[in-house]
């Protein structure tokens, strides 16, 4: 999606993924102006041999259903050699202002009760 302004017209098709590609661009650039540290991390996940970006089941980290915070889900992640960084709550999934469930760098003591269909956003090789 090139325009901003259409963000509208994907919520309306119920989609749950697209990309406002000048927007992402423009807050990449930002980032990568105030720390150039970052610019290997970029690399590493637009290269097509790096790591990915997975929403994968919260039940393969955690114990669905009970409160728990992020550094249970970090943890989980670390011991399957991936980076946990937000997870996606299925209930908020088409909600605009609860930004479609995505919840990206929770505070890690912040506690949260993960749902059977919630996701797990991790950085993976596969």
């Amino acid at each position: 999606m090139l325009d901003l302004r259409n963000r509208q017209l994907a919520a309306v098709t119920r989609a749950d993924d697209f990309i406002v590609s000048d927007h992402l661009v423009s807050l990449l650039l930002a980032q990568l102006s105030e720390n150039p540290d970052l610019a290997g991390v970029y690399e590493d996940l637009f290269n097509a041999e790096g790591a990915e970006i997975y929403l994968r089941p919260a039940e393969a980290y955690v114990e669905v259903g009970r409160p728990l915070n992020f550094y249970t889900v970090v943890d989980a992640a670390a011991r399957r050699g991936e980076t946990a960084i937000g997870y996606r709550q299925i209930v908020a999934g088409h909600s605009h202002s609860e930004r479609y469930g995505v919840r990206l760098n929770p505070r890690k003591s912040a506690t949260v009760t993960l749902q059977p269909g919630d996701r797990v956003v991790v950085l993976a090789e596969e």
